[in-house]
């Protein structure tokens, strides 16, 4: 089966700075945004601030253990009532003029109020709310306060993923942040160009069958990839090296797999690790991603790190040749700024795809398209 619309979204939309401020409301501002896991958020008072497209928003545990999130904008002049992430004690205190909320949201406090209007109703002036949904650890915020249910947006993407849960396994490394010249669609179309596995990681995804992957579309979004590994049933050859215990038990979850959440979020697994990359726009030519792996508690730190560098999956690993260290990540990095730096030119086009590799790529930009149309004159 072929495609001949194998590009469909015009080189622009990887650089111009008018197509990037559109998909911040119109994508970003409009679909369940990642924002960390339940045990990011374990505590009454915890929080993480996230934006989504234009709206800055926080997600916060209340005292009674429920999950809620909020526009974090206060209701005075708009500040953001708290930033970044961590733990309040009983209320939210805006740091600008002190206006304060309980952590449900609603305004318990105006300072000095006969000042600023002795009658004011509280009641009326409580944080905009906004929507949190759990799906097997993974917390999602909506800026909407009734979009689309989570379970209905994700479709039958979860049935085909392994059956890990992240509050069970441990994260004993540290989050690996990066930084890269291109424009984040292009990072999210490199990891689903599965045509180029057995070509820049030939030696960095050694012991898995690229020949025999899979790919499966799922609900209207998002998609799914698995590739098993060339001993079927059998970890990988630098998994068994690396000392690493399998989470399943089951021999049908080994192999390298990853779900995307569309617009901006994988979910990675093999036989030993579980993986999350999120992927932040930061301008239109510039992107950063946040990669999260973890292992089966019991293990030691020192093992777990160990294993990180090694394991043969979609998590990093490196090997030496020829006195220069290469790394999975690196690699795709690489890729993704050479093709930046490809689209920018006048000569820039998109030649046939190996369809059973690449579909993935033209279902993306379908998506992206529903969301950013085309422009006419353009």
């Amino acid at each position: 089966m072929t495609d001949t619309a194998t590009q469909l979204l015009p080189a622009h939309a990887y650089f111009d700075a008018g197509w990037y401020e559109r998909e911040q409301p119109e994508l970003f501002g409009r679909t369940w945004r990642y924002a960390g896991t339940t045990d990011d958020l374990k505590t009454p008072g915890s929080y993480r601030s996230v934006q989504a497209g234009r709206h800055p928003l926080v997600v916060v545990r209340g005292k009674d253990g429920e999950l809620r999130a909020f526009h974090n904008v206060c209701r005075h002049r708009g500040t953001a009532v708290l930033s970044g992430s961590g733990v309040v004690d009983k209320q939210i205190v805006c740091p600008y003029h002190n206006w304060t909320y309980g952590l449900d949201g609603c305004l318990l406090a105006v300072t000095q109020r006969n000042e600023v209007d002795r009658h004011l109703d509280r009641s009326k002036l409580g944080l905009h709310p906004a929507s949190v949904a759990v799906w097997r650890g993974l917390v999602f915020v909506h800026p909407e306060p009734e979009p689309q249910p989570l379970t209905d947006w994700l479709g039958d993407l979860p049935d085909r993923m392994a059956p890990y849960d992240p509050e069970q396994l441990a994260e004993v490394v540290p989050p690996q942040v990066h930084h890269i010249k291109a424009n984040w669609k292009v990072f999210i179309e490199n990891a689903l160009d599965n045509y180029h596995l057995g070509y820049v990681h030939k030696n960095t995804l050694i012991g898995y069958d690229h020949k025999r992957q899979e790919q499966y579309a799922c609900g209207d979004r998002h998609w799914f990839f698995y590739e098993p590994p060339l001993e079927p049933g059998q970890v990988t050859p630098v998994e068994a090296a690396a000392g690493l215990e399998p989470i399943a038990a089951e021999p049908r979850w080994y192999g390298s797999a990853f779900g995307f959440f569309f617009p901006n979020l994988f979910v990675l697994s093999s036989a030993v690790s579980w993986s999350s990359i999120e992927v932040i726009p930061t301008g239109p030519e510039t992107t950063t991603f946040e990669m999260r792996m973890r292992f089966l508690p019991g293990q030691s730190s020192k093992l777990a790190v160990a294993g990180a560098k090694a394991a043969v999956s979609t998590v990093a690993r490196r090997v030496l040749d020829k006195e220069r260290t290469y790394d999975l990540i690196e690699e795709d990095v690489f890729c993704c700024e050479a093709v930046q730096v490809g689209i920018r030119s006048p000569r820039f086009s998109v030649g046939p795809i190996a369809y059973r590799y690449e579909r993935g790529i033209q279902a993306f930009q379908r998506n992206v398209l529903d969301y950013v149309p085309l422009e006419t004159g353009r």
